[in-house]
């Protein structure tokens, strides 16, 4: 049996420690949680949480990316759900699913910046 190793991500990713704010859209709690990214591409990004998501739950999240003002905005999809090695903590992997005007391009020039400094 062959295991095939290939990489299936669209999207480049990027290491980025950037704090988050999200909530489970189908929660009861209004409450947003905080943490913090491990890193991020245009098309999503992965963060680590003391709670378990559920695979395919929407989340609304907010993001600031500097050097830009407003913080990007919008609805993420779980992708997938990891128990990390050590602790109570979980590796989570977000799809970017609708995002407000304009953060796509945000998401993307902070990408591109990330592109640049690992070349240097």
């Amino acid at each position: 049996m062959t295991i095939d190793y290939t990489e299936k991500r669209r999207y480049a990713r990027f290491d980025s420690r950037t704090a988050v704010r999200y909530k489970r859209i189908a929660s009861d709690s209004s409450q947003l949680r905080g943490t913090i990214t491990r890193n991020i591409s245009e098309g999503g990004l992965m963060m680590q949480t003391y709670e378990f998501l559920p695979n395919n739950s929407r989340l609304t999240m907010e993001m600031p990316l500097m050097p830009a003002v407003k913080a990007v905005q919008g609805i993420c999809r779980v992708a997938w759900v990891k128990k990390a090695p050590f602790g109570e903590q979980y590796d989570v992997g977000l799809e970017f699913v609708n995002l407000n005007q304009g953060d796509d391009i945000q998401i993307a020039n902070f990408v591109f910046n990330k592109s640049m400094e690992k070349k240097k």
